[in-house]
């Protein structure tokens, strides 16, 4: 099944990859250009040798990407009837914009500004005093920490325990000779990946791209990877607590799993695993409602896992009165790993129309191509993949799976409160 995806890819003479997608009849068009750097990337192999980047450099530098000869891009693509922004992960940074009116001029301001580094040493003191103010806010959301330090007692060693943002002494030690660096490696042509997504002819868009290319030469000639130190197979700490001004305590029970052996394993797995979280801590559960009356966890609840080839882990978090109960439920939750045949139709089901929907979702059509390139997988394989998993692969999937290595983080509330 190709889903009825007119998808057009090319391989520029300076390594620039594209990828075009044609949806007729629609006048919006989005455009994405990003790079496979991100978070993760504090270690980088050069040519054989390891080059360590401060953390969070690839976030700061995406702050500091949306600067052309001294002027805001923003206002920029606002004056073409344009919208624009950014995000960096841990794998990847993404620039893109959407609009209805004319792609040509803003395709051609996106190339600029991706492709020239314009930073003064202003601009980067000016940048540390928003991104340490976003660090502080995450600081202050019991969410947000819950998380943060969750994984920081899941893995000793893998970047995963690093916020995206960084550390804070990281983001206040910045500097043009970090971010220069940085860029050289990560932002020649032949790292970039170009998506788009248009109602528009996708041989008028080509033709944009090459004029807008003409001039671009790689200039890389390295070959560059990211390096991932060895990570044992237990956890870094088992119990973490801490306190915040709450009301209410926050809890993360986590499991520490195996990396999958390939892109493929891990796809499926994560696919299978979060489909079973779905049925056992979810409104699919006849129990949940009851869990809810008895005020095991409030309406933060829910279990999510990621399944990878370089880390993978399954975690359930609620916020509640009772940590203990929560934790005692979660111990009993992983050991009946099996999915009914009611739950699998229903919520297969859901997984195929999300997914037929989202065609139809240019951002979110846009970020999955361009992460499923820099994967290296078929984005079409992958939707049919979870088209044609049955109920029996689904239950060996969440069979095979080894909860020996738990960590339990607590957000408490203050004793002042």
């Amino acid at each position: 099944m190709n889903y009825n995806l007119n998808i057009k890819k090319e391989t520029l003479l300076n390594g620039l990859q594209v990828i075009l997608v044609h949806k007729p009849e629609y006048q919006k068009s989005l455009f994405l250009l990003g790079t496979n750097v991100g978070g993760f990337d504090i270690d980088q192999n050069v040519d054989g040798t390891t080059i360590h980047h401060r953390s969070g450099l690839a976030h700061y530098l995406e702050h500091q990407m949306f600067y052309l000869d001294q002027e805001d891009v923003s206002d920029l693509f606002a004056d073409l009837q344009c919208t624009t922004n950014a995000y960096t992960s841990y794998t990847e940074t993404a620039f893109y914009f959407s609009t209805t009116a004319d792609v040509k001029k803003p395709l051609k301001l996106l190339f600029d500004f991706v492709e020239n580094l314009d930073v003064t040493e202003k601009t980067i003191e000016k940048e540390k005093g928003i991104i340490l103010s976003e660090y502080d806010m995450y600081q202050q959301s019991p969410e947000q920490r819950l998380f943060k330090e969750t994984l920081v007692s899941l893995y000793k060693y893998h970047p995963m325990r690093i916020d995206v943002l960084g550390t804070k002494e990281d983001i206040q030690a910045m500097s043009m000779e970090d971010l220069k660096q940085f860029y050289k490696l990560n932002y020649d042509p032949s790292k970039l990946c170009l998506v788009g997504v248009t109602g528009k002819d996708l041989d008028e868009i080509m033709d944009c791209i090459y004029a807008c290319q003409k001039d671009v030469r790689s200039k890389l000639n390295k070959k560059i990877e990211r390096v991932i130190p060895e990570e044992p197979e237990e956890v870094n700490r088992t119990v973490f607590e801490d306190t915040m001004d709450i009301h209410q305590p926050f809890v993360c029970v986590a499991f520490k799993m195996k990396p999958c052996t390939n892109k493929r394993e891990a796809f499926e797995k994560d696919f299978a695993v979060n489909m079973w979280l779905d049925s056992v801590l979810g409104p699919l559960n006849p129990k949940f409602q009851e869990w809810l009356d008895q005020r095991i966890f409030t309406q933060f609840v829910g279990a999510e896992a990621d399944f990878t080839t370089d880390h993978s882990y399954i975690l359930f978090y609620a916020q509640t009165t009772n940590p203990n109960e929560f934790m005692e439920l979660v111990k009993k939750l992983v050991q009946h790993t099996t999915l009914s045949d009611e739950d699998y139709q229903s919520l297969h089901a859901q997984a195929v129309a999300n997914n037929l929907r989202g065609l139809d979702h240019f951002d979110g059509l846009a970020n999955d191509l361009l992460r499923s390139h820099f994967e290296g997988q078929d984005y079409v394989d992958s939707l049919n993949c979870i088209q044609n998993m049955s109920l029996d692969q689904v239950k060996d999937l969440i069979l095979d799976l080894d909860f020996s290595h738990m960590c339990v983080t607590k957000i408490m509330p203050n004793e002042s409160i």
